[in-house]
């Protein structure tokens, strides 16, 4: 069996320089916005978000809002719970999940934001599987890996938030 430091996909450090790029991706393409508003799903994707969202602040005087969307699964019905209420009215969103793996739960928010009126939604994640199996668009990513079915990419956080990303 192989060492799990061999499998590392990303390294703390690795994540820090995609969520970098990303912010400024997200600016440039923001650059006519007054306000955006991010979507993190579950806790990995809120601290995905609160590190972006750091770095706008730092770079520019976008007004930003964050929301945590909480996905319950059940075997027949899944339903979102938000950590508050919203007004998403003709304002761009920008929805952040760890892994892409078939783009289920991206295309469940997106489908339940879309009832309130964006004006336009974009898709963050660090890592894209390239295995969509639902008709979701990535619009940034950190990496972008073409991984068999058998295998698992595990996102992993320590006590102090720092991120290692693995193929298992």
């Amino acid at each position: 069996m192989k060492n799990i430091e061999e499998n590392i996909i990303l390294t703390n450090l690795d994540i820090e320089k995609k969520i970098e790029r990303i912010s400024l991706q997200i600016l440039e393409s923001n650059s006519d916005e007054k306000k955006i508003i991010f979507f993190g799903i579950s806790d990995n994707g809120i601290l995905i978000a609160k590190k972006i969202i750091n770095l706008i602040n730092k770079n520019s005087n976008l007004d930003v809002e964050l929301f945590k969307a909480s996905i319950k699964k059940s075997e027949k019905v899944s339903s979102i719970k938000y950590d508050k209420p919203f007004d998403i009215n003709n304002i761009p969103i920008l929805i952040v999940d760890d892994i892409s793996q078939s783009g289920k739960t991206l295309q469940f928010v997106i489908s339940d934001l879309f009832k309130f009126n964006p004006r336009k939604i974009q898709t963050i994640v660090i890592v894209n599987r390239d295995q969509t199996l639902f008709p979701v668009k990535i619009d940034y990513s950190g990496i972008s890996l073409s991984t068999s079915v058998n295998e698992h990419v595990s996102f992993i956080k320590d006590k102090n938030d720092k991120v290692t990303i693995y193929l298992n």
